[in-house]
């Protein structure tokens, strides 16, 4: 007993010793943020009325740092609250509608000890409305190699897909956070199937795909393989935007490493920008299992020519829809009132060739920033439904800045300058800032966070487990 009771308060006692220990370094490392300014190019000075705020945590968001700095100056002086959160920090966020609209593929692998089905995955199985059907896997090359497989062995075959599919199946999935009791919604299987044969995406009579099945000595195949045999790598891009009584989409081929067919997108009435409405049942009292789409009346209200490359962006305070897309040698915006799917602007933004990519580089409140070939940007404002292209420019990625690449970019306009920040790909919380104006770059910095330190993490072994989050950049109007 007595040898008990001294084992329970050694261990109390370095229960508590830990407790000291943490609490000190937590409250140590509070006043341990640094930022090391690096000035790569231009005059601080530019970056004068500039406030960055970078909020960072680690991988359970227990430990969180809030740290905020003014620029305009070579010595930062940044400012930093720092919160312990027991049972971790729920990170803010702005949860939109949004739809995803997968399509088949044929590169993926699946295995079971208790034996693959197939037939969940062509509709022939029992429809379960509370999951996403899952058609994306083609699996029927597959199947068929499975009817000649013996117990025991694997098989490998090369078969053309174009045997067993005409399209590119599809699959459907919303999200609606506004809908009161659901949030998942989920196209049924006879939904999908009329989607996949009214838009066609055609399967390439051309191409190969290499299958090999593997079963067990009770006949149940356990595993699958399936991949492109010709490494033809392209995909359809499919641009969707929820709107109030349903979804925007329009559909592109995109491919890295080849040439890929103008027709492979058939459309039934072309090649556009379509509007597929929802049921009566998804805008009233929907059940799992009842219409997600009232597919009797889509309709294509923008024709577009196939290699357009369209992006949509939703406004849905203004009621409209905004539609990026490559036309006549260049990147034309435009906007559509959702009231009538009528065109009601249209802008020039930039030069874009036919082999030519663009991008949204960033947006904020009244602005957004279109990035293009050879580092071209042009920013577009938006005031009450209008838009009208402003300050353009080119993001200087020279010495210092091109051999690293940047992500989380957050952009913020002043109507004059252009702020753009991004977390470096060498760390998880510095950081590069630049400021353009008219005349060019004005000011270009990488800024160093002391929590990207090798030794920052070390008592907990957390190095490399910092979870950054965007950089927030705002002009403070000094």
């Amino acid at each position: 007993m007595k040898r008990t009771l001294i084992l329970l308060l050694a261990l109390l006692l370095a229960a508590v010793g830990l407790l000291a220990a943490g609490a000190g370094y937590l409250t140590s490392t509070e006043d341990d943020i640094e930022l090391t300014h690096h000035l790569v190019a231009g005059d601080p000075a530019a970056a004068a009325g500039i406030k960055l705020t970078l909020p960072v945590g680690d991988q359970g968001s227990q430990t969180c740092w809030e740290t905020t700095v003014d620029l305009g100056s070579e010595e930062l002086a940044p400012k930093t609250e720092f919160t312990f959160y027991p049972k971790g920090k729920t990170w803010e966020n702005d949860p939109q509608p949004r739809v995803d609209i997968y399509t088949g593929s044929i590169n993926f692998g699946m295995s079971s000890t208790g034996g693959i089905d197939f037939s969940e995955y062509t509709g022939e199985g029992e429809e379960d409305p509370g999951r996403l059907y899952d058609a994306t896997m083609m699996v029927l090359p597959a199947a068929d190699v499975a009817e000649r497989t013996e117990n025991g062995e694997t098989r490998t075959e090369t078969l053309r897909l174009a045997d067993y599919y005409d399209y590119y199946p599809m699959t459907v999935e919303l999200y609606l956070p506004d809908q009161e009791g659901r949030s998942h919604v989920y196209a049924t299987w006879a939904e999908c199937q009329a989607l996949t044969d009214y838009f066609g995406l055609r399967v390439p009579e051309d191409l190969m795909v290499e299958v090999s099945v593997t079963k067990d000595e009770l006949g149940q195949v356990y595993n699958v393989e399936t991949n492109d045999a010709d490494n033809q790598r392209f995909w359809f891009d499919c641009q969707t935007v929820v709107v109030e009584d349903g979804v925007c989409l329009a559909i592109a081929v995109m491919s890295e490493d080849m040439d890929v067919s103008k027709d492979l997108v058939a459309c039934r009435d072309g090649f556009g920008l379509y509007f597929i409405p929802f049921s009566d049942e998804l805008k009233t009292d929907y059940e799992q299992g009842d219409p997600v789409f009232d597919l009797e009346h889509v309709r294509m209200f923008c024709p577009l020519a196939p290699g357009s490359a369209p992006m949509l962006l939703s406004r849905e305070a203004e009621g409209q829809v905004l539609l990026y897309a490559r036309e006549d040698g260049a990147l034309k915006l435009s906007v559509f009132d959702t009231d009538t799917w009528q065109c009601v602007q249209w802008e020039t933004i930039f030069p874009l060739g036919e082999e030519d990519a663009y991008s949204l580089l960033g947006s904020g409140d009244g602005f957004m920033v279109m990035s293009g070939p050879d580092n071209m940007f042009r920013v577009v404002e938006e005031a009450d439904g209008v838009y009208t292209p402003a300050l353009s420019g080119v993001q200087d990625m020279g010495e210092g800045y091109v051999d690293e690449w940047w992500y989380n970019v957050e952009c913020a306009y002043d109507g004059q300058r252009l702020a753009v920040a991004g977390i470096t790909a060498s760390g998880d919380c510095s950081l590069w800032v630049q400021v353009y104006d008219e005349t060019g770059l004005t000011y270009g910095a990488r800024i160093d966070h002391s929590l990207d330190r090798e030794d920052a993490w070390n008592l907990y072994e957390y190095n490399g487990n910092v979870a950054d989050q965007y950089p927030i950049v705002a002009f403070t109007g000094a």
